[in-house]
């Protein structure tokens, strides 16, 4: 049922955003306290926790999809997954913690051991637990669960943030000592589930064989899963290398706060209709493909529609939200950056079609090749225009994301129903220059604008109700 599609897209989606919105609430509250050197720190030390965070997990999520459904006794891989991935990590741990220490920003100061202890740890001992809990509760299509923990542990981390940051005036160490605590509820949250009731625990396997047939499976499919940080941190990380001040670094941090909104809600809702994409792909008929069709132009309208409005509105958010004039000049570099996430649901119809076909070795052509455009980009253009360049270089490497799927030769092969993905991305570029030149526009004439967005979504439900009605029943 229609019904089915927005519950699982709110449980994944809207649920985990409640406390990112309790985030923003307290923001007038918390950036009295911060500078844009606080944000420097914070973002530049994001940056390089994700320059390695992408090879975490090893690409072993494709081992646990493909273990549950189709062994009989998945729950046996997963504890030698669970074994495996924990020797890893201590290993791991070693170089994560050398990489930090040694591009620790030298604001940091006398707080280095701390914060790499803050870092470190969480990361070592219960990111895999966690990553395996939000796996299982994904598969046996149980969001509330997910949803739940979010809440709690986002919570708690808000609560925190106010404490460590307004407080005990902490500055960006409220930061790392929040997401810390965070980490370690959710690890007993996910913990009891599946180490307790399912009995899933590490298991150590020498078998050669078991390992090398998991991992010429999983290791494609890294640089597809490390196209993330290249488009969304490495950014802050090339400003640091080309000694951009830390100040200027913290401006576009906070700018990139919004546009992870947008992302964030992208990957929930994919969380949702990915299963319901991978079910038309199953059905292999025409009938399916124009189905996908449908369902991805409503998508597609949505989430255009939705970056627009909020795009337009940024600044007012930031009047609202950020009380702070040194930080507060960010919102221009929030509306690029916002409109860039609204390719989504084109990259799912692409992207899951070729995962379902399991054209998995053909992914990095589309992911790490958008990555390292951004990267190179990054590197051409910031020492000459500075972070606004960051910002258009993350919409062009986003545009590609979305576009390039389309043009493999494996997907043109296959049948596919016309999507029309060029005129989509003119589109996309298009809204972005009408939202950035309206950024400061009269209100008046915003409330008009968002009126008629929001009415063009409306028709496009309407007219595509039936069929989205019969795809998710």
């Amino acid at each position: 049922m229609l019904k089915r599609l927005f519950t699982n897209s709110f449980l994944y989606a809207m649920g985990p955003q409640i406390p990112k919105i309790a985030n923003l609430l307290v923001l007038p509250v918390i950036t009295q306290f911060l500078s844009p050197t606080d944000y420097g720190i914070y973002g530049t030390l994001l940056a390089y926790t994700g320059l390695l965070a992408g090879l975490r997990m090893m690409g072993f999520d494709v081992l646990l999809i493909n273990s549950f459904f189709k062994k009989s006794a998945w729950k046996n891989y997963w504890k030698r997954y669970l074994g495996g991935l924990y020797a890893y990590n201590f290993a791991f741990a070693w170089v994560y913690g050398f990489l930090l220490y040694t591009f620790m920003p030298k604001e940091v100061g006398e707080n280095t051991f701390i914060v790499l202890a803050l870092i470190i740890i969480p990361s070592t001992f219960f990111s895999v637990i966690n990553k395996f809990g939000g796996r299982y509760f994904q598969l046996k299509q149980k969001p509330q669960y997910i949803a739940i923990v979010t809440i709690i542990v986002g919570s708690i981390t808000v609560l925190m943030n106010l404490y460590t940051i307004a407080y005990l005036k902490l500055g960006y160490m409220g930061w790392f000592i929040s997401t810390a605590i965070g980490e370690s509820i959710s690890f007993i949250c996910y913990s009891i589930p599946i180490v307790k009731n399912l009995g899933i625990r590490p298991k150590i396997t020498l078998n050669r064989n078991f390992w090398k047939k998991s991992i010429r499976v999983a290791l494609p499919t890294v640089p597809h899963n490390y196209s993330t940080y290249l488009l969304n941190s490495s950014d802050r990380l090339v400003m640091d290398q080309l000694k951009t001040p830390i100040d200027q670094i913290g401006i576009y941090n906070l700018a990139y706060i919004f546009g992870g909104y947008m992302e964030f809600f992208g990957n929930a809702v994919g969380m949702a209709v990915g299963p319901i994409i991978a079910g038309l792909f199953n059905k292999k008929t025409k009938q399916a493909e124009n189905q996908i069709k449908s369902l991805i132009f409503f998508l597609q309208t949505t989430f255009l529609a939705i970056c627009f409005v909020v795009s337009l509105w940024v600044k007012e958010l930031f009047n609202l939200l950020i009380r702070n004039d040194n930080l507060s000049i960010a919102y221009p570099l929030s509306i690029i950056i916002i409109m860039g996430y609204a390719y989504r649901p084109l990259y799912w119809a692409s992207v899951n079609k070729l995962m379902f076909y399991e054209h998995t070795n053909k992914l990095w052509r589309i992911s790490f090749i958008a990555g390292l455009i951004n990267v190179g980009l990054n590197l051409i253009f910031i020492p000459i225009y500075g972070i606004y360049a960051a910002a258009i270089t993350t919409l062009i490497s986003l545009i590609y994301l979305g576009l390039s799927p389309y043009f493999i030769k494996e997907y043109q092969a296959m049948q596919n129903a016309k999507i029309y993905p060029v005129i989509w991305m003119i589109l996309i570029v298009i809204f972005t220059g009408i939202a950035f030149y309206l950024k400061d526009i009269n209100p008046g004439i915003k409330v008009i604008c968002s009126l008629l967005v929001i009415a063009v979504l409306f028709m496009a439900f309407k007219r595509e109700k039936r069929t989205l009605s019969q795809i998710v029943s």
